[in-house]
């Protein structure tokens, strides 16, 4: 018997890893047909047989989900991939997530949210030139996406392009037309892969025997806005009366909004008297030194208002994480307290005892 466990074991170590690559459209599964883009034309199995030696390294498995442009992608497609995933997660040792670029960070973090305590890898890639381009980079983005879920330490939703994994809640699609497209905003990719995969000196999840948690609901009735030098409060007033649960305001700089009078305030609280919740987040970047200056700058302007600043996180995150959290409960006080916490990397959190948000409940 031990000869046998010994033999199993070795047997074991020695299995490929086993991934599923799930195809939901975009340029990656693309191909030109009488002159134009035809979504969904080329299934993902095509895309890994034209790999050199990858299924000598990989058991991979394929499904076409949606063959859709990820521009018209919604959120009850992001809740259609995470029951699927969810429901697919034990049988594989990865997932592949092929798709549009323009939407991916989006579709990201939303599985971001809807499936946590993760204990294996969702990889997300895509494409700026089809396939059957000589010059695509398809191939490349899906090796690399291939090598992480199947051979990185991770346990977690990224994005796999142009060499960078990057944490779902931190990536940005900031590049239209060249390959290297995205960018992680506020801290460095998770790793670098090439030949191998180089880690950075940055915390992330790792492969456990967690029992990752689902997710089923969103609150899609909630809406960004960006305010700009003459933004009419009176869209806040209207968005309100039409019904929205919730609002992100993007405001300039660490987040401030264009108050010079009370209009906005009192377009603020008018939503607030009709239960919509508003978030305010940053067009910018923070940079380094955002916490100690967030009070101070922020704080006297919010003072009087009930609105929940959401720090360091991407305006799309918020909003993404604000239809989650909406989802779960509608109560500004838990809404607060679930959008300044960090469920997934998205947000750095500040202990109300150093340093009090100018808030009011």
């Amino acid at each position: 018997m031990n000869i046998k466990r010994r033999f199993d074991n070795r047997f074991m170590a020695k299995r490929k890893p086993k991934l599923l690559v799930i195809g939901t459209g975009g340029t990656i599964g693309s191909k030109p047909v009488e002159n134009v883009l035809k979504i969904g034309e080329v299934p993902q199995e095509e895309i890994i047989k034209i790999i050199p030696r990858i299924s000598n390294i990989f058991e991979i498995e394929t499904s076409n989900l949606f063959r859709v442009d990820s521009s018209d992608i919604r959120p009850e497609n992001w809740l259609t991939l995470a029951n699927f995933i969810y429901y697919k997660l034990k049988e594989y040792d990865g997932i592949v997530v092929t798709s549009g670029t323009n939407t991916m960070a989006y579709m990201a973090s939303a599985i971001a949210f809807l499936i946590q305590n993760l204990n294996k890898p969702i990889v997300f890639t895509g494409a700026v030139v089809d396939p059957t381009q000589i010059n695509t980079d398809a191939r490349r983005n899906m090796r690399e996406a291939i090598m992480c879920a199947g051979n990185s330490n991770i346990a977690e939703p990224v994005i796999v392009s142009y060499e960078k994994i990057i944490r779902a809640t931190k990536a940005r699609k900031v590049n239209a037309s060249e390959y290297d497209a995205f960018e992680s905003v506020g801290e460095e990719p998770i790793a670098k892969v090439e030949r191998f995969i180089y880690y950075n000196n940055i915390k992330f999840r790792k492969k456990s025997n967690s029992q990752p948690k689902l997710y089923s609901k969103l609150e899609t009735n909630v809406g960004i806005f960006k305010t700009y030098p003459g933004f009419d409060p009176r869209r806040i007033i209207e968005a309100a009366d039409s019904g929205v649960k919730g609002m992100v305001l993007e405001g300039v700089g660490i987040g401030n909004l264009p108050m010079p009078d009370n209009r906005m305030e009192e377009a603020i609280k008018y939503a607030n008297s009709r239960n919509a919740i508003v978030v305010v987040s940053s067009a910018c970047t923070m940079g380094t030194y955002w916490s100690e200056i967030y009070r101070p700058e922020l704080g006297y302007r919010f003072e009087n208002i009930k609105v929940i600043p959401a720090y360091d996180m991407l305006t799309e995150v918020a909003y993404i994480k604000l239809m989650w959290v909406l989802g779960i409960t509608q109560d500004f006080a838990e809404v607060k307290k679930m959008m300044q916490k960090n469920y997934c990397g998205e947000i750095t959190e500040i202990k109300e005892n150093k340093q009090k948000i100018g808030v009011v409940i």
